[in-house]
């Protein structure tokens, strides 16, 4: 597969060559862990909480000072 590989890329065109090359690195870049975060979402909360959430962080940090 590989020597396939090697030979269809000889073939290409210069000009698809670039975005080829980017697609390649791009699969060997480390990627960064997946996280399983299963309490997403599953807050309880007044009706207008997210509405509030502004005020609500305002005054944590005043609270925090």
């Amino acid at each position: 597969m590989r020597e396939e590989l090697h030979h269809l890329v000889d073939q290409l065109p210069e000009e698809k060559v670039a975005p080829l090359l980017r697609l390649d690195r791009g699969q060997l870049e480390e990627r960064p862990v997946d996280r399983d975060l299963p309490f997403i979402g599953l807050l309880e909360a007044e009706p207008d909480f997210a509405e509030r959430s502004e005020e609500i962080l305002r005054a944590e940090d005043n609270h925090s000072l």
